[in-house]
């Protein structure tokens, strides 16, 4: 079924995903971890009747559930190894528009459940209905205060703060706990879009899109605040405004969270991903760091942070990983650890875009070109024999990436979609125009 995911089981509602099919999910998810698993949602129009019937799919398994209600993924991550349990799941679509669902998988530990390694395990166990019996139990648990102690207690900023910050929540579940924590920290916090409402009635919950961060660009202006910041639907995906009213490049709020790690622990591993700029590997390196790339996804993110024991990690679609959150994606943490040394080193965010090494990039937006289902991994190996043969220096991490002496360029198959995602960046404007030219070329070859 196309709901199955590389990271996670996504489809709209109630074409796609419905509460029988949620009822066979937990079933499967309850016999592949037959365990105690944690349970949130991110307040969906279709969340609790979706919820419930997993729950009740887990219950038929003889898993015990906890409940820890409406919440963000960061904070199911934190109850799964908070509450010492064996799996976590949120029912989140993310950053999708309201008519989608979904559900994200962890173990033990709060670490996420990639296809490869335990996804394609729940597929196999839905598909052939070879679920296991008993009779579970369910609790109800409340978990935001020990998540809030436990992310302030990893914040060093001393009060009083002369600090404002706009929190656009998207209408999301961020918005009823994200700007409580940040009072807590002592921050002055201005809401907008903080009513929970599923319908997401201003603007779709995906702080990527820079149409979505109007209002809170005007809002940071209108307001004086010094910062703002913009969550997606399950909370684990940051945009940033400074207090200009001007979106902070994800490029530049990774860089400064790296400085902010190296400085707490020189000559730490930081984990970035083949689809980043070079410049990144520079600010690494510039402060003392080692840099170990990765492939794109936040669950093999999360996984080459603990394995490398790295202190932080971040990818261009705005998920930041830290090594204090035990690998997880916390948009939270994220801010708290901007604002922390943005107080420290006395400057503005806006200042840090000036330290920032340039290079040509068509990074950050990419492109994304349509391509046959049936066709988009072997056009990739198609690529790579083509590049081989020509002796190109290439790089398969995840999709095929050739360096050039000036440059490279990445060609990945999207593990979501039927497209074709390339980027590429130069180190000088005639390397750039070729490289383009290069790119343009290929994307004539792409079957459609």
């Amino acid at each position: 079924m196309s709901i199955f995911r590389a990271y996670d089981v996504r489809g709209i509602y109630p074409t796609e995903l419905n509460e029988e099919i949620a009822l066979k999910i937990g079933k499967a998810f309850g016999t592949f971890n037959p365990s105690k698993i944690v349970v949130g949602d991110e307040l969906r129009l279709s969340s609790p009747s979706l919820k419930k019937e997993f729950i009740n799919g887990l219950l038929s398994t003889g898993a015990t559930v906890i409940d820890i209600g409406t919440v963000t993924s960061p904070i199911v991550m934190f109850a799964t190894r908070h509450l010492n349990c064996d799996g976590g799941v949120n029912v989140s679509a993310s950053h999708n528009p309201k008519e989608y669902n979904g559900f994200k998988f962890y173990s033990k530990g709060g670490i996420p459940i990639e296809f490869e390694t335990g996804l394609i395990k729940i597929k196999e166990i839905f598909d052939n209905e070879n679920f296991i019996k008993g009779n579970g139990k369910s609790i109800k648990k409340d978990v935001i205060k020990d998540y809030s102690n436990f992310i302030l207690n990893l914040i060093n900023i001393k009060k009083p703060i002369n600090m404002k910050v706009v929190v656009d929540a998207g209408n999301s579940s961020t918005g009823s706990i994200y700007p409580n924590i940040l009072r807590k920290a002592g921050i002055e916090v201005h809401e907008l879009f903080c009513e929970p409402d599923g319908n997401f009635p201003n603007h779709e919950p995906n702080p990527s899109k820079t149409e979505n961060l109007i209002h809170l660009q005007e809002t940071v202006l209108g307001s004086g605040a010094d910062l703002g910041f913009a969550f997606d639907g399950d909370g684990d995906r940051l945009a940033v405004v400074d207090g200009n009213g001007s979106i902070v490049y994800v490029d530049i709020v990774f860089s400064i969270l790296i400085k902010s790690a190296l400085q707490k622990e020189p000559g730490s591993k930081i984990v970035y991903t083949i689809l980043d700029s070079k410049a990144i590997d520079d600010v690494i390196k510039q402060h003392g760091g080692i840099p170990i790339m990765c492939r794109v996804g936040h669950t093999y993110i999360t996984q080459k942070i603990i394995e490398e024991k790295a202190v932080v990690a971040g990818e261009i679609s705005g998920h930041y990983f830290f090594k204090e959150t035990y690998g997880a994606d916390d948009a939270l943490f994220a801010c708290l650890r901007l604002i922390e040394y943005i107080i420290k080193s006395g400057k503005k965010i806006s200042d840090f875009a000036d330290e920032f090494p340039k290079y040509f990039s068509q990074v950050s937006e990419g492109l994304r070109v349509p391509i046959k289902a049936s066709e988009k991994f072997s056009f990739i190996d198609v690529l790579k024999k083509e590049f081989e043969d020509k002796k190109f220096k290439i790089d398969t991490l995840d999709g095929v990436k050739i360096m050039f002496d000036d440059g490279w360029a990445l060609f990945r198959p999207s593990n979501t979609e039927s497209v074709i995602s390339m980027s590429y960046e130069a180190y000088n404007k005639k390397a750039f125009d070729r490289i383009k030219k290069f790119v343009d070329d290929i994307v004539k070859k792409i079957p459609r």
